[in-house]
C-alpha cells in the first residue's frame, strides 16, 4: 500500500512551469497565493496540495482595430477630424514584478494594459493634425509609442514594457470624408474668389498707372512740341533777321559799287529788285531808253 501511494503521490507532488510562463505558488485547498518568489521554466516539487498560478512570459500581442481617434485642427480656426486607425503592439511582463501584477491586477492585467494603451493613443491623437498621419507617419507612430510607454509607467504601474509598436491602416468614415471634401471645395472656392478680387484690383491699379503714364507721356509730347515750335519760331525769326540784315548790307554794298547815291535812283533800284523777287512775275530787263523808262517783256 505504501509503495502504491508513493507511486501515485510522488508524481502529483511535482509541478511544471513552461518556458513561456512565469509562476507563483498557489495553495490548492485555500486558494492563497505566495508572491514571495517568481518561478521560471522547470519542474518543482511543491507537494500535492500546491500548484502554480501562471502568467505569460513571452510577448503579448494586441491589435486595436478601427480605433476611433480625433485629430487636431490644422490651425486655430479649424477643428480636427474623426477617423479610425489600426494599432499593433507587443509587450512583456516584468519578471521581477510578477508578484505586483498579481497583487495589483490579478487576471485582469491584460485588459487594464490594453485600456491604458488605448487611452494614451486617443489622448495623444488630439495634438496631431490629420495631414501629419500621411506626411509624417513615422513621427506620429513614435509619438504614440512614447505616449503608451509613459502611460504605463504612470502610477499605479502596470508592470510591463512595450516591445513592438506599429501603426497600420487609416480609414475615414464616408460622412467625415464628404465633410472634409466639402470643406476643401469651400476653401478652394474662397481662394478662387480672393484671387479674382486681387486680379480685379491689380487690373484697376494697372489701368490707373497706365493712364498716369499716358498723361505723363502726352504732357511730355506737348511740352516737347511747344519747345520745338518755340525753337523753330525763334530760328525762323533769327533767320529772317539775318536775311534782312544781309539784304540791307548787300543793297548798300551794291549801290555803293554801282555809284548810285541819288535817292530817286535808289528808290527805283529797290523797286526793280522788289519786282524781280516776286515769284509770280517773270521779268527780263531788255534795255533802258534815254528817258530812263524800263522796258520789260512779258513772261
Amino acid at each position: 500500500m505504501g509503495i502504491l501511494l508513493t507511486v501515485i503521490l510522488v508524481p502529483l507532488a511535482f509541478s511544471y512551469v513552461e518556458y513561456y510562463e512565469y509562476a507563483l505558488v498557489r495553495d490548492k485547498t485555500t486558494g492563497t497565493v505566495d508572491s514571495s518568489q517568481v518561478y521560471t521554466r522547470g519542474r518543482y516539487m511543491l507537494g500535492v496540495t500546491k500548484g502554480f498560478l501562471t502568467y505569460q512570459a513571452d510577448a503579448h500581442h494586441e491589435r486595436l482595430e478601427d480605433l476611433t481617434v480625433f485629430s487636431s485642427g490644422d490651425n486655430n480656426e479649424t477643428v480636427g477630424l474623426v477617423f479610425n486607425i489600426d494599432i499593433d503592439f507587443t509587450f512583456f511582463l516584468k519578471q521581477e514584478e510578477i508578484s505586483d501584477v498579481h497583487k495589483d491586477l490579478a487576471s485582469s492585467y491584460r485588459s487594464v494594459i490594453v485600456s491604458r494603451a488605448t487611452d494614451a493613443i486617443k489622448n495623444e491623437a488630439i495634438y496631431i493634425s490629420f495631414n501629419e498621419y500621411f506626411q509624417e507617419r513615422r513621427r506620429v507612430e513614435q509619438r504614440f509609442r512614447d505616449a503608451v510607454q509613459k502611460r504605463w509607467e504612470t502610477q499605479p504601474s502596470v508592470h510591463c514594457t512595450l516591445d513592438q509598436f506599429h501603426m497600420g491602416g487609416i480609414s475615414i468614415p464616408d460622412s467625415v470624408a464628404n465633410k472634409q471634401l466639402d470643406s476643401r471645395v469651400q476653401s478652394e472656392s474662397n481662394d478662387k474668389e480672393a484671387f479674382l478680387q486681387r486680379a480685379q484690383i491689380e487690373r484697376e491699379q494697372t489701368a490707373v498707372e497706365a493712364n498716369s503714364i499716358m498723361l505723363e507721356s502726352d504732357n511730355v509730347l506737348r511740352t516737347a512740341n511747344a519747345e520745338a515750335n518755340l525753337l523753330t519760331s525763334r530760328a525762323n525769326s533769327t533767320a529772317k533777321q539775318m536775311i534782312t540784315e544781309a539784304q540791307i548790307n548787300g543793297t548798300k554794298t551794291l549801290l555803293q559799287a554801282a555809284g548810285i547815291s541819288d535817292e530817286d535812283h535808289m528808290t527805283a533800284m529797290m523797286y526793280i529788285r522788289t519786282l524781280a523777287n516776286r515769284a509770280s512775275l517773270d521779268m527780263d530787263v531788255s534795255y533802258l531808253t534815254p528817258d530812263s523808262v524800263i522796258r520789260t517783256t512779258a513772261a
